[in-house]
C-alpha cells in the first residue's frame, strides 16, 4: 500500500490519498516543464532538501497528465473526487509506501502564479480583493519563492498529515522554515518579515480554513525571536473566526450591492479597528482586538492607496 501526503485545498490544507495495488514505488522520470531562468534556479535550489522536482501546470489536464506520469493513475483511488478541485496556491505531494517515505516529492504551481506569469501570487492568493499590484516591504518575487520553500518543508516525512491541530503546527513550522531559508541580509529579512506577517493576518482572518489561521503565532514568532505564543490551536481560530465573522456583518451591513465591495470591505476592517482600539484603551486587549489591529495595518501595508482612500471618504 502506497499512501500520498498531498496539500491540495486552501493553502495547502493536507489531504491523504490511498494508492492501491502493489506497484513499484519508483518515480517516473519526467522533466519539468518549460520555465524561465528564475523558475529554474529556484528548481536547482529546492533540492538541497533532497529529491524535490517543481513542475508548472497550465490547466487540469496538464497536472492529470503529469500525475499519471509520476504515479500511474490506475494506481488512485478515486482521481476525479480527489483532484475535483486545484488549488490557487503551489501545493506538494509526496507519500509513503509501507510506512516508509518515497524519496522524491512534487511541488505543483499554476502556471497564473509564477513571477514569470506577470501575476503577484500574494495578490492572487488574497483574490485580488486589495489589488492585483500590491506594495510590498520585498518584492513580489521573494514572496513567491518563500511559498516554494514553505511548500518544501511539507515534503518531509514529518509533514506526512494530521488532525486539524497538527496541519496547524505544521504549517506555523513551513512558514517559520521558509523565512530561516531566504534570511540572509538582515535589512532584506525585516522587509520579507513584514509581508509574512501581513499575509497571514490577512489570509488567517478572511480566507483561509481553521488548519492555515496561523496569522497571530506566526506574528508572535517573527516579532519575538521565536519565543512560545502562549495560545491553543482552538484558542487561534476561535478568534479568527470571530473576527472573520465580525468583518463580514459589518461589510454587508455597509454594502450598497448585494455583495461589498473591495472598499467596502477596507471600510469595515478599520471601522472594527477603531473599535477595538477604543476598547483596548479601557480593558484587557482580547485576541480578536489584536487580530483587527494587525489586519487593518496588513490592508494598509499592502494597499496604502486603497486603505488612504477608504480612510479620506470616511474622514469626510
Amino acid at each position: 500500500m502506497t499512501t500520498l501526503r498531498t496539500c491540495l485545498a486552501r493553502y495547502g490544507a493536507v489531504l491523504l490519498l490511498a494508492i492501491i495495488g502493489t506497484g513499484t514505488s519508483t518515480v517516473h522520470a519526467q522533466q519539468p516543464a518549460a520555465t524561465s531562468p528564475y523558475a529554474a534556479d529556484l528548481a536547482t535550489e529546492l533540492r538541497q532538501y533532497g529529491e524535490i522536482e517543481l513542475y508548472v501546470f497550465k490547466d487540469r489536464a496538464d497536472f492529470l497528465a503529469r500525475i499519471d506520469a509520476i504515479f500511474g493513475m490506475d494506481n488512485i483511488k478515486d482521481p476525479a473526487a480527489t483532484f475535483a478541485k486545484l488549488p490557487r496556491s503551489p501545493f506538494a505531494i509526496t507519500g509513503q509506501k509501507n510506512g516508509t517515505a518515497i524519496a522524491s516529492c512534487h511541488i505543483f504551481v499554476p502556471q497564473n502564479v509564477p513571477p514569470q506569469s506577470g501575476n503577484e501570487i500574494f495578490a492572487r492568493l488574497m483574490r485580488d480583493w486589495f489589488g492585483t499590484r500590491l506594495s510590498y516591504a520585498s518584492n513580489s518575487k521573494r514572496t513567491y519563492r518563500w511559498l516554494i520553500h514553505h511548500e518544501a518543508r511539507h515534503c518531509q516525512p514529518d509533514h506526512f498529515g494530521g488532525d486539524d491541530a497538527q496541519n496547524h503546527r505544521d504549517e506555523i513550522a513551513a512558514d517559520l522554515f521558509a523565512f530561516d531559508a531566504l534570511a540572509t541580509e538582515p535589512n532584506r529579512d525585516a522587509a520579507l518579515r513584514q509581508d509574512i506577517i501581513a499575509f497571514r493576518m490577512i489570509t488567517s482572518a478572511l480566507i483561509a480554513d481553521t488548519s492555515h489561521m496561523i496569522g497571530l503565532s506566526i506574528k508572535h514568532a517573527l516579532e519575538t525571536a521565536r519565543s512560545p505564543l502562549p495560545l491553543s490551536f482552538d484558542q487561534e481560530t476561535t478568534a479568527f473566526l470571530e473576527t472573520r465573522q465580525r468583518v463580514i456583518t459589518r461589510a454587508k451591513a455597509i454594502a450598497i450591492g448585494a455583495t461589498p465591495t473591495n472598499r467596502e470591505l477596507v471600510r469595515a476592517i478599520t471601522e472594527l479597528r477603531t473599535e477595538a482600539e477604543k476598547t483596548t484603551a479601557t480593558s484587557p486587549t482580547t485576541n480578536v482586538s489584536r487580530i483587527l489591529i494587525a489586519l487593518d495595518d496588513a490592508v494598509a501595508h499592502f494597499a496604502p492607496a486603497l486603505h488612504q482612500s477608504v480612510a479620506n471618504i470616511r474622514a469626510n
